[in-house]
């Protein structure tokens, strides 16, 4: 194992997030499991996911982000089938709390599944769910570009 990589998972662990409670902690290992992510860092971005949920109650709004997240680390890792436990977890909390953004995330993500499954006219319909939420700009495109190659219509030019 890599050091940076077993000081990084050393310092995210669950047993250093045990002592989190503050709500802007919790944001604070969602922004640190994103950048984990974004550099391919899985275990270690799945190790401060958990620190974060170590702190959700079941009514916190945040639950959703967490499946959510959980999801996206899973399908980065080719766990699809992980994903997709995640992405439904994040739906169902999201409908019962009324999470717009986590579950526009994770009809995005549950696509994304489908389409790896081969499975295209099933992700469209969730490609399509995901856009009646709320994504931020570079998601709404991304999900946009997805749509139009499973219709088969050619791709829009860089935006």
């Amino acid at each position: 194992m890599n050091t940076a990589l077993a000081l990084v998972i050393l310092l995210i662990s669950p047993a250093g997030a045990a002592t989190r409670k503050s709500p802007d902690s919790v944001d604070r290992a969602f922004d640190k499991a994103d950048s984990l992510l974004e550099k391919g860092f899985y275990p270690a971005a799945l190790s401060a996911l958990n620190g974060a949920y170590a702190d959700l109650s079941p009514e916190d709004q945040r639950l959703a982000k967490f499946h959510e997240r959980t999801g996206a680390v899973k399908l980065r890792e080719g766990k699809v089938r992980e994903a997709r436990a995640a992405f439904t977890a994040a739906l169902k909390v999201a409908q019962r709390q009324g999470s717009d953004e986590s579950s526009a995330k994770a009809y995005t993500g549950m696509g994304l599944c489908l389409r790896r499954e081969k499975n295209d006219a099933y992700a469209l319909k969730f490609f399509k769910k995901a856009l009646s939420g709320e994504l931020d700009d570079g998601t709404r495109m991304f999900v946009e570009d997805q749509i139009r190659e499973i219709e088969g219509d050619p791709p829009l030019p860089a935006r």
